[in-house]
């Protein structure tokens, strides 16, 4: 498997590659071609014509979930699709409906939400929704919703609200999904995330289940941990669970502000991801 990250909020030194803040990640292994998510705005395109990756080839475009850093660039692949004579439908894996709904950040006055209609995404790609697993490949797999194995993550709803039968309420971002590649050996896994709404601890145990694994040999994407909204008891059994499990390669990026970082960096160290990042595992 073949990771390119196309959108990251960093772009690694001397790349010169187009970073916001949001994810989108290439994804190749057999002769499977995935988009996993389009960031916020057009940079993923910009960024994949630099690197020489032609987005309408892809099998699969998956969504992790609702949130404008990770959909909001779907309206411009649409309109790269149009503009470039794009011939066929890729796959839109989804795992739950639910991401349609609309989502609002109260605190800065404005949608978090999809913003693109049902009725124009079977315009152009099969959609469809995958509660999970699912397996792309022999070795790659779309997890789907995560099961919950612990009691410290999840603890705290996210900031914004999800609408729900008229009424804005709690949102833990059930729709949430990430990719996991299961290893030659059998004994390794690795792990792609984007937001990680679940919790890393929960979304490592479920890929190690998923795969047959006992280890996480990398893991590559954000942890939704910000001191200004994790818990101090989240973040302490999260390092532990990080420090027992001595991951090869962490890759820890995207929504994790720098305290958190460091505290994770010092349970096992991590290395540095941002736009431009190849990763390869087998």
């Amino acid at each position: 498997m073949k990771i390119t990250l196309l959108v990251e909020n960093h772009s690694l030194f001397n790349k010169f590659y187009n970073a916001e803040h949001g994810f989108s990640a290439w994804v190749e292994d057999e002769d499977k071609k995935i988009l996993y998510d389009t960031a916020y705005s057009d940079k993923f395109i910009h960024n994949a014509e630099a690197m020489g990756i032609d987005l309408r080839t892809a099998d699969y475009v998956i969504i992790s979930h609702n949130h404008y850093d990770h959909s909001g660039g779907l309206k411009y692949l649409i309109q790269y699709y149009e503009k470039n004579a794009m011939y066929r439908k890729p796959v839109l894996l989804m795992s739950d409906p639910e991401i349609m709904t609309p989502r609002y950040q109260f605190t800065w006055n404005c949608s978090l939400g999809m913003d693109v209609s049902m009725e124009v995404l079977h315009k152009f790609f099969d959609v469809q929704f995958v509660p999970g697993p699912l397996w792309l490949t022999k070795n790659l797999c779309y997890m789907g919703k995560c099961e919950i194995t612990n009691d410290f993550e999840r603890e705290v709803p996210q900031s914004p609200k999800i609408l729900r039968d008229g009424k804005w309420c709690d949102d833990f971002v059930d729709e949430d999904t990430q990719l996991c590649y299961r290893h030659a050996d059998g004994k390794n896994c690795s792990v792609l995330a984007a937001c990680a709404h679940y919790g890393i601890a929960n979304i490592m145990e479920y890929a190690k289940k998923l795969t047959g694994a006992s280890h996480v040999h990398t893991y590559l994407g954000g942890s939704h941990l910000r001191s200004d909204e994790v818990t101090q008891h989240q973040m302490d059994k999260t390092c532990e669970y990080v420090r027992n499990e001595k991951i090869d390669r962490f890759y820890i990026c995207h929504d994790t502000d720098l305290p958190c970082v460091l505290q994770l960096a010092n349970a096992c160290p991590a290395m540095e991801a941002g736009v431009g990042l190849v990763v390869e595992c087998e």
